[in-house]
């Protein structure tokens, strides 16, 4: 038996003692990786989770393994769960310890079958359906799961042969779990229904990891062509629901993973999809207070924390305008504008502020701007991040969204053309 998969120089092994992490440990030895063991004493089973620690130490001082041993300290009513949260934050530990950030765990193709069917006793999707990735990434720690091919028969087999005992964890049989459950009821009766049951579930997520993938693709080819935390609900709208719901996790993901939220439930994403055929100002709950928000155009993720109003700014400095020469070119007031080259000096660059006020090109009163961007349809969401080009309270452009009050230009001496340097998700050209 060997390991087929590519693998780093370097690796870190989870080994808890039972014949799969043994193997893999065995194995990985065998490839010529330079592989140190990591062992989680969850300290659930008392003496038996002590002698594990005592089996994984005696076999790796046998092979010559470097071993990171943890002892969790479980609350008063653990579950699996709670065991998992912990044994990766030991990993992730480990990998601080010792410089390696990928680990090998010991995951087989049985267990990926009933990975599977767990996922969809709970009614998960594509994504869930798809069991356990043979390399994949989370929070920084690369996680490999070489042994996915081989079923755990034939791993005990191999042990068996090469004469290595290993731990037996009787909780594995406690038919409470619902993995335990379908280890020893479930799958042995689909086996005798139809034998090699369990390959062909495992084959069926490989099938399926297949699909997910590209459809993720998708969805990070749209996120690429929209970034930032607001989607326009019209190329949203044009797609299949299935990828838009994609589009939505993985945007959930992208810009809320810096305050470490997880993944959006099944209901959290259909809340949000159902926000594209909600009014305007129509808004949904998310995780840490962060909130979905139906804008006119757009789709807003809106964090309270998130707003940062632009500074003030001398026009003649900023980076959001270029000074051009006139050429002929009026500009049409969203993305540029012919003005007096004098004016330059008495303006500024900032965003909206109480009591600001813009009298509309062509228009001979004045209104609030808030009533401006409401009348030109500005999402909400957008307002705070609208450049302005003021003159004390006074707005002469707003950017890409409109011009003040601005003469006419064969009336202005010494004309300038202002050109904004970005195009604004709020932009509508008329």
């Amino acid at each position: 038996m060997r390991l087929t998969q590519p693998l780093p120089h370097k690796l870190l092994a989870g080994v808890s003692g039972g014949a799969d992490s043994v193997a893999l440990l065995h194995l990985l030895a065998q490839a010529g990786v330079q592989v140190t063991a990591v062992h989680v004493n969850h300290g659930l089973r008392g003496e038996a989770s002590d002698g594990d620690e005592a089996f994984v130490a005696d076999l790796c001082n046998r092979m010559n393994v470097p071993l990171c041993t943890y002892r969790a300290a479980p609350p008063e009513n653990p579950g699996e769960d709670w065991a998992r949260r912990a044994r990766y934050a030991f990993f992730r530990q480990a990998a601080e310890e010792t410089g390696v950030h990928a680990i090998a765990l010991a995951h087989h193709r049985d267990d990926q079958a009933e990975t599977l069917l767990m996922h969809l006793l709970r009614g998960s999707g594509l994504t869930g359906l798809c069991g356990m990735a043979p390399d994949t990434t989370i929070d920084g720690l690369r996680i490999l799961r070489p042994l996915l091919a081989y079923p755990r028969n034939e791993l005990q087999a191999w042990l068996a042969e090469i004469g290595q005992p290993w731990r037996e964890d009787v909780s594995n049989a406690d038919p409470r779990y619902l993995r335990n459950a379908l280890r020893g009821d479930v799958l042995p009766r689909l086996e005798a229904l139809l034998p090699g049951a369990a390959e062909r579930i495992a084959n069926t997520a490989v099938l399926l990891a297949e699909d997910e993938a590209v459809l993720h693709a998708l969805a990070e080819d749209f996120l690429a062509e929209h970034p930032g935390d607001a989607l326009p609900i019209d190329a949203l709208r044009a797609q299949p629901v299935g990828l838009q719901k994609r589009i939505l996790r993985a945007w959930w993901v992208r810009e809320a993973s810096p305050t470490g939220e997880r993944g959006l439930s099944a209901r959290q994403t259909q809340e949000l999809l159902d926000l594209l055929e909600a009014r305007a100002s129509a808004r949904c709950n998310l995780p840490a207070c962060w909130s979905g928000i139906r804008g006119w155009t757009h789709l807003h993720l809106v964090h309270p924390l998130q707003a940062r109003p632009l500074q003030a700014h001398p026009a003649a400095q900023s980076q959001l305008l270029e000074v051009l020469p006139f050429t002929g070119d009026h500009g049409d007031g969203v993305t540029c504008q012919v003005i007096p080259r004098a004016w330059l000096q008495e303006c500024t660059i900032r965003s909206r502020q109480a009591q600001d006020f813009i009298c509309p090109f062509g228009m001979s009163g004045g209104q609030s701007l808030q009533d401006y961007f409401v009348n030109r349809r500005v999402d909400a969401a957008f307002r705070e991040r609208v450049p302005l080009l003021c003159r004390g309270r006074e707005v002469l452009l707003a950017g890409g969204v409109g011009a003040g009050r601005i003469p006419r230009c064969d009336e202005i001496d010494d004309p300038v053309l202002l050109r904004w340097t970005q195009a604004f998700p709020w932009q509508q050209m008329k």
